[in-house]
């Protein structure tokens, strides 16, 4: 019964704290929402994204398998 009780406890605190961190996230994501849609800002993060994409499908189809 022990073994049981211990177990439900860290479920029990693995979840409060997945939801403590989600919702941290969120409200960081929320409050940088104005920067993070201009622009400038943007059409950064969309080159970024895109370099990091196309380097991905080099390494790829670069690969032995």
């Amino acid at each position: 019964m022990g073994l049981s009780t211990n177990l439900l406890g860290l479920v029990l605190v693995h979840a409060v704290l997945g939801v403590a961190w989600l919702n941290a996230y969120a409200a960081l994501l929320h409050g940088a929402r104005g920067a993070l849609t201009r622009t400038p800002v943007r059409r950064a993060m969309e080159r970024v994204t895109g370099v990091a994409l196309v380097g991905f499908g080099v390494r790829v189809a670069t690969q032995r398998g």
